[in-house]
């Protein structure tokens, strides 16, 4: 098998049955799987994708629970025989034979980490950050920095078609080779949603590989608009503050940690709801998983 593609649906079944009809239309000259792994949805939900089961040719897994971002993914990692594996977001859809052309880049590339494509808004155009640096101690205190070229909204509307190192691919399309994937460890599955990408990204250039941008194909990404449920925002806090303790050293952690939480406590004065609930969990250690969302699942 040259590429196997894992799908995780979560309440959203309508969107997988649509991403899954899209791989099949567009995917040529490829021998490809789709492994779609069910991070226990409602049985409404998971009624309605069996039926498409019953016609079409892809694996179903059903997990007993919900796994999350990277442990529904390394689930659905088990049962691929894909000599690639690409990670794709069910509210997608594919508009061309992007799969082969990722493929092929990868073969001719060996030391390529994660590979990411243009992302496409509903409307066309092109999705506020297909890619991005790493949200590190350099980002909190001036920006967006390297490559300003790359990096900036503005160049990212008009990009060239020759591929380009990147810190972050999105996470809404990852595409890897399998044995690339296996040797940086997967998924940390600690991590139940949200910067994800950003860790195994760093794990592959600590090993030497390279994660890139590859504007020559495309995809249509459904993605809603940021949610303002505090939980989520405290898990997207905890996540990332895991991650930049795991993949940085004790001072950079504390010195990043403490730039947040003066920037927190300052914000909490006029937005007390949001960032009050932020500032303490940067006060209890911030980034133990014991706050996760996955221990109240």
């Amino acid at each position: 098998m040259d590429v196997s593609v894992i799908i995780i649906n979560y309440h959203s079944s309508e969107y997988t049955k649509a991403c899954i009809e899209s791989i099949y239309k567009y995917t040529k000259n490829l021998k490809f799987e789709i492994i779609v792994v069910d991070n226990k949805s409602s049985e409404t939900d998971l009624f309605n994708l069996k039926k498409h089961h019953q016609n079409n040719s892809f694996k179903l897994i059903e997990s007993k629970y919900n796994l999350g971002f990277g442990g529904g993914n390394q689930l659905g990692f088990q049962f691929a025989t894909g000599k690639h594996i690409a990670f794709i977001n069910n509210d997608t859809l594919l508009t061309e034979n992007s799969l082969l052309k990722l493929k092929e880049f990868s073969d001719l590339n060996p030391k390529t980490g994660a590979l990411s494509i243009t992302q496409l808004n509903t409307d066309g155009k092109p999705f506020k950050y297909a890619f991005r640096q790493y949200i590190d101690l350099k980002y909190h205190l001036w920006g967006q920095q390297k490559p300003k070229k790359y990096y900036s909204k503005k160049h990212q509307h008009n990009l060239s078609k020759t591929p380009f190192e990147v810190d972050i691919v999105s996470g809404a399309f990852m595409f890897f080779n399998t044995k690339t994937f296996e040797e940086c460890g997967g998924f940390d599955t600690n991590i139940f949603l949200f910067y994800e990408e950003m860790d195994i990204c760093k794990r592959l250039n600590k090993l030497g590989y390279i994660n890139t941008f590859f504007p020559e194909t495309s995809f249509i990404h459904f993605q809603g608009k940021s949610s303002e449920n505090i939980n989520i925002k405290k898990e997207f806090l905890i996540s990332y503050l895991y991650v930049i303790q795991k993949n940085y050293s004790f001072i950079y952690s504390f010195s990043l940690k403490t730039i947040l939480l003066f920037k927190y406590a300052f914000k909490a004065i006029v937005k007390p709801k949001k960032y009050i609930p932020l500032t303490t969990i940067l006060l209890k250690g911030g980034n133990s998983i014991v706050y996760s969302l996955k221990n109240k699942i």
